[in-house]
């Protein structure tokens, strides 16, 4: 009989920009959406989309809960060449606590400062366009995509492995 799986609660998150330390806490982080394209085709009497392995553009949101002057100073420093930066987070279950870590490599292509809005929680956002992005749970690499050297490693298995042989 298989184990009933519980829910697991996020409990905090912090981000750091290399070069810069410590940046803030966030509220908000969208991970990279892991697309691959794919084409139409056409078998005759049926239709299917076929994998072609090539990702689509990897973007990272983040939405930090404070406003301070070190976000601005991260952006000067950043916003024309490409940065790393480290999001740091905790999820609690009933196994207890378990550490995770978004690390991203790219180009700050969005920077939007807070709303000015009486009573509410100032936030700012920044999304940036990656060139590598690493998922790292409990210590395990869960993904590796690093588009300068090629690689795409989900779950220990890099998926562009032949590719990469065959063209480089």
């Amino acid at each position: 009989m298989a184990d009933v799986r519980k829910a697991t609660t996020i409990n905090g998150a912090v981000v750091y920009v290399e070069g810069v330390g410590f940046v803030g806490t966030t509220s908000e982080v969208e991970l990279p959406a892991i697309e691959f394209e794919t084409f139409d085709s056409n078998g005759g009497v049926y239709k299917r989309d076929i994998n072609t392995s090539m990702l689509k553009a990897l973007t990272a949101k983040l939405k930090f809960s404070e406003y301070n002057k070190v976000l601005y100073e991260s952006l000067s420093k950043h916003c024309t060449e490409e940065t790393s930066i480290y999001v740091k987070w905790n999820v609690t279950g009933k196994k207890g606590n378990f550490s995770h870590v978004a690390t991203f490599r790219g180009e700050i292509k969005k920077f939007e400062s807070p709303k000015v809005e009486y009573g509410k929680e100032t936030a700012v956002s920044m999304e940036l366009a990656c060139s590598l992005y690493k998922l790292e749970e409990d210590g395990t690499t869960q993904v590796l995509i690093d588009l300068d050297a090629y690689v795409c490693e989900i779950d220990g298995k890099d998926v562009w492995q032949e590719l990469r042989e065959n063209i480089l």
